[in-house]
């Protein structure tokens, strides 16, 4: 891996990394918060939930008792009891946006209910059926105030939880039961939940659009920085190679010596290097010439007097010059 490849990494993962650890961080603990709170905040409701519904049915326990109080001539007399009107809007009231309260007795009979189809039904036909329900149901007919969840079925097929409280009323073997779901009153918390999950979703956008906004500014930042890097260090890379094979001609540092940075300076020291060892070696070469030819001269005078000096050479040298000396007084005679 070149330097330029390592600036640039390093510049990309300097810029990048520590915003994607910051930002995934933040949307954790947001998450985190979100969570928690929602899962507080559902559960203090399920318990507001749960004390309006038995409020509910104390309620109308009172309101019966009293009025049972106000009408003596209807105890003991269940037909007369299910034939009231005015006992039977005080029975069946809403609680919250789908429940509803009903009146049975200790054997467990249905005296008043929103559905006419179970006023005088013995509930405990439902045991099988709807055992949660039941159980809760049966409970209270002892006398005893009994509250608990039960899971109903919907049309659809999909189960949501109820929740039922029964409450004896005073003076008399009737029951009071108050129900209804019990996410009526999570709702709110549930809505809230599904805005902070868009809110969520939107800041993972806005952190991904951060991210890639941060990475094109910091991978043209990287190019832009590695290449001021880099490309004055290959300069001199080859600057060095072209000393190395003794090519003094191909170095071109104008690019960098007129750098105001440590390269500039670095360029001109290499410069001014170069050009002293180019006239070294010029020199060098010029002495090594000049020392070729005294060599050469040396060894030529070296052979020429190992020649000269042997008894053949000096024998002829002899018969050269007597052969001379002969012939020298022939011609003054001529």
């Amino acid at each position: 891996m070149n330097i330029s490849t390592r600036l640039f990494l390093s510049f990309i993962l300097i810029a990048i990394l520590p915003l994607s650890l910051i930002g995934f961080m933040g949307l954790s603990q947001m998450q985190a918060i979100s969570q928690e709170t929602v899962e507080e905040s559902t559960a203090a409701m399920r318990l507001l939930g749960e004390e309006s519904i038995r409020q509910k049915a104390l309620d109308v326990a009172a309101q019966v008792a009293l009025y049972l109080e106000a009408h003596p001539e209807l105890a003991g007399h269940p037909d007369l009891l299910m034939a009231d009107a005015d006992l039977a809007a005080i029975a069946v009231q809403p609680v919250g946006l789908t429940g509803y309260t009903a009146v049975y007795d200790a054997r467990g009979v249905t005296y008043f209910h929103v559905n006419p189809s179970l006023v005088d039904f013995d509930m405990s036909q439902l045991a099988e059926s709807l055992p949660e329900f039941w159980a809760i149901f049966s409970a209270s007919l002892d006398g005893s105030a009994v509250g608990s969840y039960y899971a109903w079925a919907e049309p659809d097929g999909s189960l949501r939880d109820k929740y039922m409280y029964c409450v004896p009323v005073s003076g008399s073997d009737l029951r009071v039961a108050a129900t209804t779901y019990i996410d009526e009153f999570s709702r709110p918390i549930t809505l809230t939940e599904t805005r902070a999950a868009l809110i969520l979703e939107r800041s993972r956008v806005q952190l991904l659009i951060s991210l890639l906004l941060v990475g094109a500014l910091a991978f043209a930042l990287a190019v832009g920085f590695s290449s001021t890097i880099s490309r004055p260090i290959q300069t001199l890379v080859n600057g060095f190679k072209a000393v190395e094979e003794e090519e003094y001609q191909a170095i071109r540092l104008e690019s960098v010596v007129d750098r105001r940075d440590e390269f500039g300076h670095m360029a001109r020291v290499f410069q001014r290097m170069a050009e002293q060892v180019s006239t070294r070696v010029e020199t060098l070469k010029n002495q090594v010439a000049y020392l070729r030819i005294e060599v050469d001269e040396a060894k030529r005078n070296i052979e020429v007097r190992q020649i000269t000096e042997t008894e053949y050479f000096q024998d002829l040298m002899q018969k050269a010059s007597g052969m001379r000396r002969k012939k020298s007084p022939g011609k003054k005679g001529g």
